[in-house]
């Protein structure tokens, strides 16, 4: 599916810096048709050898209010999904797949910045956190609401939640299904930088940019030392 021809996510790739955009305002949820586009996404940047750096972000005020509440809890009563060609699968293969998509942007061997205006709640929040880094406005609320519901993040927030920011406070924001603001998200370590809200996804693509050459995860903190003391 040529990037043009998708109808919830857009793709632009300048001087091999891709820019994916959550393209569903003013909300940017994540429906089921969202999912799917993203897995084929994946796919598609698998094997694009000039992509050099990723960098997520939303369409208009907000990264994503998370998944189409409706579509989730039907999928949740049902445990199937179903896909436009009339297919259906388990809940658990949706979930699974769902992982694999995320999982992209983290094992990807070049940098991946989410640049978070607005709310990023649920899911959306989960793949910020697939992400290498993260950059906010001092707009951004973030959370995992989802035991508001009766539900828990399902694909794998809660375990990168852990490793960035301790067992204690992970279990204590899950559970209670809080949301936080900017401030709070970078004491937590779960943000790298608060940058102003109208320079986020120019700041994030220039950062992008500048680390991509012989990029090597490991020096993160070097990274951001250097891009933002210069």
């Amino acid at each position: 599916m040529p990037f043009s021809e998708y109808q919830t996510i857009s793709f632009s790739l300048t001087d091999g810096i891709g820019h994916l955009e959550l393209n569903q305002p003013p909300s940017n949820h994540m429906t089921v048709g969202f999912f799917m586009e993203l897995g084929r996404l994946t796919q598609e940047l698998r094997k694009m050898k000039k992509l050099r750096g990723i960098v997520i972000s939303g369409k208009g005020r907000h990264y994503s209010s998370g998944a189409h509440l409706g579509e989730l809890l039907g999928l949740v009563e049902t445990g199937r999904h179903f896909a436009p060609s009339g297919s259906s699968a388990s809940l658990e293969i949706f979930l699974e797949d769902n992982y694999r998509s995320f999982l992209f942007f983290e094992e990807a061997g070049i940098p991946v910045v989410s640049a978070v205006r607005g709310v990023c709640l649920g899911s959306p929040f989960e793949l910020a956190l697939f992400s290498h880094f993260r950059f906010c406005g001092e707009d951004a609320v973030f959370g995992l609401p989802e035991a508001s519901f009766n539900l828990m993040p399902g694909i794998g927030g809660i375990s990168r939640m852990v490793r960035l920011s301790g067992t204690a406070r992970t279990l204590n924001l899950v559970l209670h299904g809080n949301t936080f603001d900017a401030l709070a998200a970078r004491s937590y370590q779960l943000v790298d930088r608060i940058l102003p809200r109208k320079k986020l996804v120019e700041e994030a693509l220039l950062f992008t940019q500048k680390i991509s050459g012989a990029y090597r995860r490991e020096l993160k903190p070097l990274y951001l030392r250097k891009h933002f003391s210069a």
